[in-house]
């Protein structure tokens, strides 16, 4: 193993470490699984969009994540989600982006993980 490859790999473990995406779905959460990632908007710290394609849809769709929290740390996820977007940009095809949100008690979505997996 090279020291670029054993950098790459700790760089990508660092980068996934802070996600915590829950194991359990409710019939509340909605998934999104992006097999293509065309870009990435922040528009607040607490919302962003993401236009790609969708896995199972032949156009590419941009879906807007609006999330209204009071939830502190919630703009770590969003900067989460960012990192992930532009590796999944950087390198297309190579990845898979998972991005979920659930509905809350009071009928707004907050947005639970992002994750980026290998193909």
């Amino acid at each position: 193993m090279t020291l670029k490859t054993l950098a790459s790999a700790t760089t990508l473990l660092l980068t996934l470490s802070p996600l915590t995406i829950a194991s359990a779905q409710s019939d509340l959460d909605e998934v999104y699984v992006f097999e293509a990632v065309d870009s990435y908007d922040t528009k607040s710290d607490r919302q962003f969009s993401v236009t790609g394609i969708i896995r199972g849809e032949p156009t590419p769709k941009t879906i807007d994540f609006d999330e209204y929290t009071t939830y502190a740390e919630y703009g770590n996820f969003v900067r989460t989600c960012e990192r992930l977007s532009l590796m999944a940009m950087s390198k297309p095809g190579q990845y898979l982006l998972e991005v979920r949100r659930t509905m809350n008690w009071g009928g707004y979505y907050q947005l639970t993980g992002c994750r980026l997996t290998r193909r």
